[in-house]
């Protein structure tokens, strides 16, 4: 694995001097930088991404993009270290990439809404009662039966979460909620169980727009490959 050295830190702070300055070709300077600093991508697979289970060439191209970005948008890196912008830049597209390639069960849109309207409501009290609330006043808040706030709160953990270890993902949490048993503590004209209903149905439709919308622009390999 190539290794930073001295020579490497004089020829990116000469890089960025001339990249600031608008001197020369800044294409070409960008590719010397770039060139200078595809080390960082090896060094924080190395340091944070070993364990996973994707391939090292896989995290490269995602770290690369990340590289790009900031050896492209240096402005946005507000005095930082150009290592250190870079870094986070690498692991922040390595991250998205592991993530977005774990298929796992996710929860539907209108959990979240729920977790909002329990959230809104805990914040309210909180104000109102100068304590935390418990879970009987916060199912009178919300209108929801006390089992029906404990499903959702059995989400929250597991929403829009994945670990990057490989064995640690194993254990991630993924709870089973019981839809029956979200339903409104006192009745409504528009009770939450029909609510759900109508937000299941529409997210139907929400899907089916994404696959379209994928579809529109995947590439050749991608459609031939069947992804």
């Amino acid at each position: 694995m190539p290794q930073k050295d001295a020579s490497h830190d004089q020829n990116i702070d000469d890089l960025l001097v001339l990249l600031a300055a608008g001197s020369g070709d800044k294409d070409k300077i960008r590719e010397k930088i770039l060139g200078h600093t595809t080390f960082l991508i090896d060094e924080t697979i190395d340091e944070s991404f070993s364990q996973s289970g994707f391939s090292h060439e896989d995290l490269f191209r995602a770290g690369y993009l990340g590289l790009l970005n900031a050896t492209y948008n240096i402005e946005f890196a507000h005095e930082k270290e150009f290592y250190d912008y870079a870094r986070n830049l690498i692991k922040g597209e390595i991250r998205q990439h592991i993530r977005s390639h774990i298929k796992r069960t996710e929860f539907p849109h209108w959990m979240n809404g729920l977790n909002r309207q329990i959230e809104e409501a805990q914040i309210r009290l909180l104000h109102e009662l100068n304590r935390l609330p418990t879970l009987a006043e916060l199912s009178d808040a919300v209108n929801l039966t006390e089992e029906g706030i404990a499903e959702i709160l059995k989400a929250r953990e597991a929403l829009n979460y994945v670990s990057i270890d490989e064995t640690q993902r194993r254990n991630d949490p993924l709870p089973e909620i019981d839809q029956s048993r979200i339903r409104n503590k006192r009745p409504e004209a528009f009770p939450i169980q029909y609510r759900i209903r109508i937000a299941t149905a529409l997210e139907k439709f929400g899907d089916l727009q994404q696959y379209l919308f994928k579809n529109l622009f995947s590439s050749e390999h991608d459609q031939q490959s069947g992804r």
